[in-house]
């Protein structure tokens, strides 16, 4: 996640707190209220103003309560703050592009710009703030923005979530026994903040006060894996050729209506790393390195190596370790021949998934059972 903030000359009456990331946007906008108005003061000092609306008449009448409650005085005349919470209507959105709430959004703005009543503050928390807009350019301008945004590309995502996972582990003083275990909690509990914070309460609870270090078997016992995080179990147990756990998988899959098509997809970008994989440890740019019951991957690339990866749209170098090392293990179960081969079935069967008459969910059974093909384990 990254944050930015923009302190005004004079002294800040307004502050807004944008991205994409609910839970963070929620806790700073709650940190700010809390500061401007103490909570034993906030029957008298706080006004709240949903703005989590749906229709374009919520979405006005919203903004009206706002610009009205920014304009009227506190109780007894002390300080009062106006808090704009999860508005819904700043972004490129239907909602925002209504006319209607145009005019409302540029009433706001007009009153960002020259500044509010003294002894008044506004406090404007929202998902997906238009950076284009004028609204944006003057709380930019004249404002405090905070703004969460997670990273576009994926590695950056990835080492945000386990920064994030880090901070939240350490302050439920929770340890890991090695960083598998980060490894595997995110692979169940995905990147969410909220979805992460909520797993990691979960495990203190089940630790309980006397921490020991988290294991991996303590993961798999409390973290609730999630849709993508039970479509990657099956893309694992099928790299490790194991048969009836796939098979099982994927009909609990079909079971939840995930989508037989994404199956595929997913399944393909698997198979694609795992045929880059095999063929950088037959270079002798990757290898596997035992330590105990353990292993890790470890890169050894020249020139050439070098130049061949940085042309991948993810080059499978700058990915973390622990993934690249499962992926390699995987990739050591198959031969490069049925590597290739694997994609030339996927391929085949993705076309006949949307182009024949053969059910979608018998065609992914098919599927499963020759990629794992006659070395499958019980």
């Amino acid at each position: 996640m990254m944050a930015t903030k923009k302190q005004s000359e004079t002294a800040t009456a307004v502050y807004l707190v944008a991205g994409d990331d609910d839970f963070l946007i929620d806790r700073k906008a709650r940190e700010l209220v809390d500061a401007l108005c103490p909570k034993e003061e906030q029957a008298l000092g706080l006004e709240i103003i949903e703005g989590g609306v749906d229709v374009i008449d919520e979405a006005v009448q919203a903004l009206a309560q706002c610009l009205e409650a920014v304009q009227t005085v506190g109780f007894f005349g002390g300080r009062k703050v106006v808090w704009l919470r999860n508005a819904t209507f700043f972004s490129d959105s239907v909602l925002g592009k209504s006319e209607d709430v145009k005019g409302r959004v540029e009433e706001l703005t007009k009153r960002v710009k020259a500044g509010l009543p003294e002894g008044q503050a506004l406090v404007i928390s929202a998902l997906k703030v238009d950076g284009r807009t004028a609204f944006y350019k003057a709380c930019k301008a004249n404002a405090e923005l905070s703004e969460f945004k997670t990273p576009d590309k994926p590695v950056e995502a990835e080492q945000s979530a386990r920064e994030r996972v880090a901070e939240i582990w350490k302050k439920l003083k929770l340890t890991p026994a090695g960083e598998e275990v980060i490894e595997q909690f995110l692979g169940r509990a995905g990147a969410d903040t909220r979805r992460l914070v909520q797993e990691s309460d979960k495990l203190a609870a089940y630790l309980g006060p006397d921490r020991r270090p988290v294991t991996v078997d303590d993961v798999r016992a409390v973290v609730s894996p999630g849709r993508e995080s039970i479509a990657w179990d099956l893309a694992d147990q099928i790299g490790h050729r194991n048969l009836a756990a796939a098979l099982s998988t994927l009909r609990q899959l079909l079971f939840q209506r995930e989508s037989p098509i994404g199956l595929i997809i997913g399944l393909e970008h698997r198979f694609r790393e795992l045929a880059i994989l095999k063929e950088c440890m037959r270079r002798k740019w990757l290898r596997l390195e035992s330590s105990g019951r353990f292993s890790k991957a470890v890169w050894n690339l020249d020139a050439e190596g070098e130049e061949t990866l940085a042309g991948f749209q993810r080059n499978p170098q700058k990915m973390h370790w622990f993934r690249v090392t499962k992926l390699a293990e995987q990739a050591n179960q198959y031969s490069l021949r049925e590597l290739l081969q694997a994609q030339s079935w996927l391929a085949r069967t993705h076309e006949q998934m949307v182009s024949a008459s053969m059910p979608q969910e018998l065609a992914l059974e098919f599927l499963v059972i020759r990629l794992v093909g006659g070395r499958a384990r019980a």
